[in-house]
């Protein structure tokens, strides 16, 4: 994905400017001519220095849940969308938003339709947002599919809550082991050191190890001109890593070794289906067809395998062949999706079908939390205790012989 600048010209012969992320110039402009609009020139945009610009007032997905929300109560209550979104623009704290708010009023009162509208912020309201309630709107459902998309929201920034909260205590306990740790190799040992250099006794292997140990993270860290080549080699390294990461093959690679590992892979498995169940739920109840469904579902997923997967299976759908049928082929889909699915088919509630599912995974996610945690807990307490007691063995070895040799000579 890149993105671009550009100016285009609508129907009414009306200059229009803006960015959007695509995949490249002829996706600008068929995404573009879409919406009606004819491109007089593009160019493509640093993504950091875009960021960089926008970095003084960020939008939170807070601000467009809450956004969503009031959006959701206002329609249901019978309100003009142009009216809805001018009590929104006041409402909204956010200057940012605000102006985007503003902009979407502007598009209505000119005649666009609020999916048309929403498809112009693709980081705001994504394909899957938007695609909700242009189905809404083809159905005169648009009211009921912004209260589902609102309830959507809801439930998508719990699961990233749960995430969240799973992930600070294991990465304060790590970051506070690493601070202890360079801070016994630079400082403590050093002392211990001098120490025991002064009685000129031969140490103990595993104190010999230390002091190496210590001398190696004292020469990368302490010592100016090879800390620079250290930490900016670290830097390119990391880089280097996350471009990778960012190609479809990378991609492809790291989440299908997520996906694979013992315990943390079977964890990430259910947050997929939680969130799969959810969103397919919420679209067929909104009256999204099932082609437009996958479509969607595959740039929502968050895993390269899976939507791989979801794309095969979309287009044995395409020709004909059942959701069921066409998912089971893939190891990913547990079992008892895909008969929940064939069992929604054969009955016509696949909505109700995908729900149940979301409901069991939702459930599922949150005792996999609760254990994850059990186990992270203790595991870490034990490694932190494990480092720092083989420091203290090391640092007080030579001082126990070296008492067992006074006791043997007197």
């Amino acid at each position: 994905m890149a993105l671009f600048k550009y100016t285009a010209v609508n129907d009414k012969g009306e200059e229009v400017s803006g960015t959007m992320e695509v995949d490249g110039k002829e996706a600008l402009v068929a995404k573009l001519q879409s919406q009606k609009l004819i491109v007089t020139s593009m160019r493509k945009v640093s993504m950091f220095l875009q960021q960089l610009k926008g970095s003084g007032a960020k939008i939170k997905m807070e601000d467009v849940l809450n956004f969503s929300r009031q959006l959701a109560a206002l329609v249901k209550a019978n309100i003009p969308l142009d009216q809805c979104f001018g009590v929104l623009a006041e409402q909204t704290m956010n200057p940012k938003f605000k102006e985007i708010v503003k902009k979407i009023q502007d598009d209505i009162i000119a005649g666009n339709s609020l999916s048309t509208a929403f498809e112009k912020y693709p980081k705001l309201f994504p394909p899957l947002y938007a695609g909700m309630v242009k189905a809404g709107e083809a159905a005169g459902k648009l009211p009921v599919v912004l209260i589902r998309v609102a309830k959507y929201m809801e439930s998508s920034a719990r699961l990233r809550s749960k995430l969240k909260n799973a992930m600070i205590y294991p990465l304060i306990v790590i970051c506070v082991a690493i601070a202890v740790v360079i801070f016994i190799m630079t400082v403590v040992i050093p002392q211990f050191e001098k120490l025991y250099g002064q009685f000129g006794a031969n140490l103990p292997a595993l104190t010999n190890v230390l002091i190496a140990l210590s001398h190696g993270i004292g020469f990368l860290i302490l010592k100016t001109p090879v800390n620079v080549i250290f930490f900016g080699s670290l830097f390119v390294g990391w880089v280097l890593l996350k471009n990778y990461l960012q190609t479809e093959k990378g991609k492809m690679q790291f989440d299908s070794l997520i996906l694979k590992l013992p315990i943390l892979g079977v964890y990430i498995q259910k947050v997929i289906f939680a969130k799969f169940s959810n969103t397919m739920g919420i679209l067929v109840t909104s009256g999204v067809p099932i082609l437009e469904c996958f479509d969607l579902l595959s740039k929502t997923v968050g895993s390269k395998p899976i939507e791989k997967s979801l794309n095969e299976a979309r287009e044995r759908i395409k020709e004909g062949e059942k959701i069921a049928e066409a998912l089971r082929k893939y190891a990913f889909f547990p079992p008892m999706i895909v008969q929940m699915i064939k069992v929604g088919e054969q009955t016509g509630k696949l909505g109700e079908a995908m729900d149940q599912i979301a409901e069991y995974y939702d459930e599922e996610v949150n005792i996999s939390t609760a254990a994850l945690m059990s186990i992270i807990e203790p595991a870490l307490m034990l490694l932190l205790a494990g480092m720092v007691g083989s420091v203290v063995v090391g640092l007080y070895l030579p001082v126990f012989r070296m008492h067992q040799l006074l006791r043997k000579t007197y």
